[in-house]
This record gives structure tokens, C-alpha cells and sequence, in this order.
């Protein structure tokens, strides 16, 4: 499935309302103001169980310790909107990583204290986020040498358009490619070259196959129904169906050729014959 575009997502997303979090984000985001950035290093908040909210220790000691402290954090939770139904606590040990070690804990410091700017506050709201986003965005486009022609996203310098925009050039040339075959199935590879220079076997054989399931599904679903639609969409998928299948040029489709490719029953279907040319086998206007 091709991906989408940031341009795209962002013009469709819409905030929810701030009632509407669900309770164990919100007192997972108020966490470390309920026990202290500490405490919360060592326990999180994993799940609520009726009117009990469990919470994943790194050790039994930590769950001891916290168990202690059940009234205290039970008194926080009750400043949280969302945790208004929380009447106690249940605890888990050993669900949490074991912490890092010092030596990785002393490289964790020195990377931030020789990084060349501290991670940035919280966005206040969702339009200053978007905001700081635009940005840093803007930043690496100025810092790139190359951008998508499309779109104007940078890019590795040995692409040309970025991975959304090219995944809609290739369906919107599928869907093209789909269409001209489906008006005139009869044309070769070399005459469709015409109007798809680049146009290879393989991706003329993927558009044939694809039409062809797509049409089958069509015939199918009006033979189990015993009846074609008011637009007689059938007859028309039939006669590409045909065309496609056989590879033929038109003038060399018969009325066998026809109910070999269809079977009596879909034939019989799309072009019932007259009353009086029901011994005639005239089948004239088939797949044209």
C-alpha cells in the first residue's frame, strides 16, 4: 500500500477531546508527580482491574515499599479526574527492565552533557507542537541538498521523489493503465507503448491479471444472482473479460470462443437468444 503523505495526514487529523483519555494514559502521564521521578524509575502503572489499578515493580522489595506507601499514592491518584474509580492497588514484580548499568548510566550522562542543546519542554498544545514540527522540518530542508520534486521533501541525493509521492505516481499509473486496457483490451504491449513509453511486460501482465480477477468477480456475482444490473455493466466486463483472456483481435472472436471462456450458464446469461433465432446459434454482437 503506498504511503501516505505528511501534507495528507496532517490536513486530516483532528484532536480528540481532553475528557476522552483514557484513564491509564492519564495517570500513567501523572505517574511520576504522584510518587516522585524516582520512584517512578523503578514502577509504572500497566493496567486497571475493575476498581484496582496494578502496577509492575522491578522486584518484590519495590512492591513492599509501595505497598507501604498505598494511602499516599491512592491520595494522588484522587487528584487525577480519570482515576476517580481507583480504590486500591495491586502490585507485580520483576515486569519492569533491570535498571542500567553504571557504566552505561555514566556514557547516558556525558552524551547529554556534551550534547549541544537540552531536549526541549513539552509543547503547551497540539498547535505548538505542529508548530516546532513545521520547524525542524523546515531545518533539514534548508540543510538538504536534495528535495522531492512532488512534494518538496528532502531526500537521499540518489532519489528524486520522496517514498509517499512516488507510491501515488505508481497507483495513479496503474489505475490509467487499468483503464485504457479495460476500453480497448484488444491493444498489444507495443501499441499501449504509445501513451507508456516505459511500459514493461511484467507490468502490462499485472494490470491483465488484475482485470481479469476483477472481471470474473463481476460475472460471477450476477450468475449466482440469476440476473445482470440495470446498466448491463456485465455485457461490457464480459466482452473485456473475453478479449483479455484470449488474447484475440475482435474480428476473430466466435460464439464458441465465448462460451469456452464464460460457460453456457454466463453465456445464456448475458445474450439470450430470441425466440426465433434460438436454433441460430447467432451470436453476432458477442464481445464487441
Amino acid at each position: 500500500m503506498p504511503l501516505q503523505p505528511l501534507r495528507e495526514a496532517i490536513q486530516g487529523w483532528k484532536p480528540g477531546r481532553a475528557g476522552a483519555l483514557d484513564p491509564l494514559h492519564a495517570i500513567a502521564a501523572a505517574w511520576p508527580a504522584i510518587v516522585g521521578p524516582a520512584v517512578a524509575a523503578h514502577c509504572t502503572p500497566v493496567e486497571i482491574s475493575g476498581t484496582a489499578l496494578v502496577i509492575a515493580t522491578r522486584s518484590s522489595a519495590w512492591s513492599q515499599q509501595l505497598q507501604l506507601l498505598s494511602i499516599a499514592i491512592l491520595g494522588g491518584l484522587a487528584q487525577v479526574p480519570a482515576a476517580s474509580k481507583i480504590e486500591r492497588l495491586t502490585f507485580r514484580s520483576g515486569l519492569l527492565r533491570p535498571p542500567a548499568s553504571r557504566k552505561a548510566g555514566v556514557r547516558a550522562r556525558t552524551e547529554r552533557r556534551n550534547s549541544p542543546e537540552p531536549p526541549p519542554e513539552p509543547a503547551a498544545d497540539v498547535a505548538e507542537a505542529f508548530e516546532r514540527l513545521r520547524r525542524r522540518i523546515a531545518g533539514v530542508r534548508r540543510s538538504t541538498r536534495a528535495a522531492c520534486s512532488s512534494c518538496g521533501a528532502p531526500l537521499e541525493a540518489a532519489a528524486k521523489t520522496c517514498a509517499p509521492c512516488a507510491g501515488a505516481a505508481e497507483k495513479d499509473r496503474a489505475l490509467r493503465l487499468e483503464r485504457i486496457v479495460y476500453l480497448a483490451p484488444w491493444l498489444s504491449l507495443e501499441e499501449l507503448r504509445e501513451q507508456f513509453p516505459t511500459l514493461g511486460a511484467g507490468e502490462f501482465e499485472r494490470s491483465r491479471r488484475h482485470l481479469l480477477q476483477r472481471w470474473w468477480l463481476v460475472l460471477e456475482r450476477a450468475k449466482r444472482a440469476g440476473k445482470l444490473s440495470s446498466s448491463g455493466l456485465e455485457r461490457h466486463v464480459a466482452s473485456s473479460y473475453v478479449l483479455l483472456q484470449s488474447r484475440l483481435a475482435p474480428d476473430r472472436i466466435t460464439p464458441a470462443v465465448v462460451r469456452n471462456l464464460l460457460g453456457p450458464e454466463l453465456d445464456a446469461l448475458l445474450w439470450p437468444a430470441a425466440p426465433d433465432k434460438a436454433n441460430s446459434g447467432d451470436s453476432s454482437n458477442k464481445a464487441r
